[in-house]
């Protein structure tokens, strides 16, 4: 094991980020500002070079060789969904705690295996889902009591073609059913953030399929049903909305209800009278990654185990799989 301990580096730990993606460019930045030595790998030599010039990184051009003969307090993957596991392996291999964004992985390929190794060697590992860092959802997990839901009503939606400006949406991952795509495995914040509030469900139910006039081989549109003995949590997800919506309503079995508006606000309604959380003037989304990645590096140095870890990420991806398994979903030409 070729790890650092947390304690040896406290005052600058050294994190690989492996992917130079959009996401793998975001949580450099933070790992900088939160004071880590960053070194970075991505396949795309160029760009990882002018990456590195530009933003004071170590690169990083032959993983194998790195994981080999470097020290690092811990990797973060930030690769395609569909490589996620045999990166995730070496870098289990190599003796170092990870974080992975989301989802686990395309398939289940690979991932008990993968689970195996982990306890083995006793790793700490954070599955990537920052929205347990929101702080309306952080608010609803803290005074919501989910044995007082009668039901849920959880919706995401945003456009994909515009989501990164200058990028042809066709050639992203989230457009390729090869590279793990579609909006059933993309949008697993909300299976997630709904397991985390409610608990997992009992049973799934999922209808999907492709309804927009976009270019992709996957399903952009998805409607869940979380069944529980006690009460029903329905989830919508799709890549077609212009106009970013991403809420949550909870209705209570005395009729009272909660609502959450994404980086906005919290609604109380009860006894006839609004009672209203707002944070929208403070709200700043690069929080939610400052604060996992935080909350990662406080697990790393006091060897505890994060409330999202590896095997909350695998079952999170079970339910997504089962429910992309219920059919061939709809694809109208």
């Amino acid at each position: 094991m070729r790890n650092h301990s947390m304690d040896e580096q406290q005052d600058r730990p050294k994190i690989l980020i492996i992917g130079a993606g959009s996401i793998g460019r975001r949580h450099a930045q933070n790992c900088a500002q939160l004071g880590a030595k960053v070194s970075i790998h991505d396949v795309a030599r160029e760009n990882l070079t002018v990456l590195c010039r530009d933003k004071g990184y170590a690169p990083v051009y032959d993983l194998d060789a790195a994981l080999k003969h470097e020290s690092y307090n811990a990797a973060l993957i930030c690769t395609p969904n569909h490589l996620h596991i045999p990166v995730a392996q070496k870098v289990v291999d190599a003796g170092l705690d990870f974080f992975i964004e989301k989802p686990l992985s395309h398939t289940y390929e690979g991932v008990p295996e993968l689970l195996t190794s982990i306890s083995r060697q006793g790793l700490i590992t954070m599955g990537g889902f920052n929205l347990r860092f929101e702080s309306g959802l952080v608010f609803l997990k803290e005074n919501v009591d989910p044995k007082k839901v009668a039901f849920a009503q959880i919706e995401s939606g945003s456009h994909m073609p515009t989501w990164r400006p200058g990028v042809d949406y066709r050639k992203v991952y989230s457009a390729n059913r090869s590279m793990g795509g579609g909006i059933i495995l993309d949008d697993v914040h909300e299976l997630d953030y709904a397991c985390w509030l409610f608990g997992y469900p009992d049973s799934v139910l999922c209808t999907f399929g492709q309804y927009s006039n976009f270019e992709i081989d996957v399903e952009d549109t998805a409607s869940f049903h979380f069944r529980y003995a006690d009460k029903l949590v329905t989830i919508h997800s799709d890549y077609l909305q212009k106009r970013y919506s991403r809420k949550c309503k909870i209705c209570y079995r005395d009729g009272s209800t909660t609502e959450w508006v994404f980086g906005d606000r919290v609604v109380d309604f009860k006894n006839g009278e609004e009672n209203i959380f707002s944070y929208k003037d403070r709200f700043d989304i690069n929080d939610l990654y400052i604060k996992e990645i935080q909350m990662f590096m406080q697990c790393i140095r006091n060897r505890t185990i994060p409330e999202s870890d590896i095997v909350n990420a695998a079952k999170i991806l079970k339910i997504a799989l089962e429910a992309k398994s219920m059919s061939e979903g709809v694809f109208p030409k």
